[in-house]
């Protein structure tokens, strides 16, 4: 299970409808609790990604400290460190946590033109985008990404809505070492995804 304030995916082998309602029990650091939530996505098989409805007020600090906790006790990130761009903000979350806790350091952002400006400011060594994000598209942020000494050399995963062969193709010619469907990759798949990129791991879909 990765969780956040907001949510959280769990691994299931049961099939949910996207928008079905749930009563979520589970427990953090021996507190239970109890919470509402509806399907965002449904990994068939795999698992579901679900967003808290009626979560107390005083349990997204206890629910963001626990994370933050977790986060804090992984150790030698050096070198380690991702931007992760994304415009929803619940399947951001979840994969964040989840490359956090498997000693990943993550900055995250919604769109393509302040993926371009924490490019600058941070140089990852691991850059994991959609393709079509606001204001700059994943494809125009590979272009420039090559014509930038700084910035070619650094691996990009592609994680997409879209598998359209196409795409698959031009992000690939564009320099882009791995392309991901969201609708059956989970966190832990992208995050080993992400460990063998940064091995040295060749070009894979």
């Amino acid at each position: 299970m990765d969780i956040s304030e907001y949510g959280m995916y769990i691994n299931t082998q049961s099939d949910f409808l996207v928008g079905a309602a749930l009563e979520s029990k589970f427990s953090v650091n021996d507190t239970v609790i109890n919470v509402k939530a509806v399907v965002q996505h449904c990994h068939r098989s795999i698992g579901i990604g679900e967003k808290f409805l009626n979560l107390i007020p005083e349990r997204r600090p206890f629910i963001k400290k626990f994370v933050e906790q977790e986060d804090t006790s992984a150790a030698g990130r050096a070198g380690k460190g991702i931007l992760l761009v994304d415009d929803i903000v619940h399947l951001r979350t979840i994969c964040m946590n989840k490359l956090n806790l498997q000693d990943f350091s993550v900055v995250d952002t919604s769109n393509g033109v302040e993926a371009l400006k924490q490019l600058r400011e941070t140089i990852p060594a691991l850059v994991v985008f959609d393709l079509w994000t606001e204001g700059i598209n994943g494809f125009k942020i590979l272009q420039l990404m090559q014509l930038n000494p700084n910035f070619k050399d650094i691996p990009v995963i592609v994680l997409s809505m879209q598998s359209v062969s196409a795409d698959i193709q031009k992000a690939f010619a564009l320099g882009a070492r791995a392309y991901l469907p969201k609708m059956i990759t989970t966190p832990l798949k992208l995050s080993e995804k992400a460990k063998a990129t940064m091995s040295g791991m060749g070009n894979s879909c």
